[in-house]
């Protein structure tokens, strides 16, 4: 079986002399989300976008291919199952959120224009 994602990722940064500090700094990733990242724990993270993003930014940062450590992720991903078994909670919906908004804010304008008419 081959490393886990997250002691490759770590073994990379630490071979390097990078911190967690300066990692999260440069980064804008919370530490803790690194930690989870680094310990296998994708559960810890908001949703597998943000996991795929957090990954493509450590990886460029310490100089390893971005689309390498994702193309392992996706392999982590399909060899569990899918995001469920990594805990993952699920994605909210922010395009619904933003096609309701966009549907009142029509809606509202079409009733100001009628309401000044009369």
């Amino acid at each position: 079986m081959s490393e886990p994602i997250g002691a490759y990722l770590k073994r990379e940064r630490e071979l390097r002399r990078i911190s967690l500090s300066e990692l999260s700094e440069q980064t804008r990733i919370k530490t803790e989300y690194l930690e989870a990242i680094e310990s296998d724990r994708f559960e810890k993270i908001p949703g597998m976008t943000f996991a795929r993003g957090y990954l493509k930014a450590y990886a460029s940062y310490i100089g390893l291919s971005a689309d390498e450590v994702l193309l392992r992720f996706e392999g982590l991903l399909k060899q569990l199952g899918g995001q469920e078994n990594l805990g993952a909670v699920s994605e909210p919906s922010h395009r619904n959120f933003w096609l309701v908004t966009f549907l009142l804010l029509i809606l509202s304008a079409a009733g100001i224009i009628l309401w000044l008419r009369k």
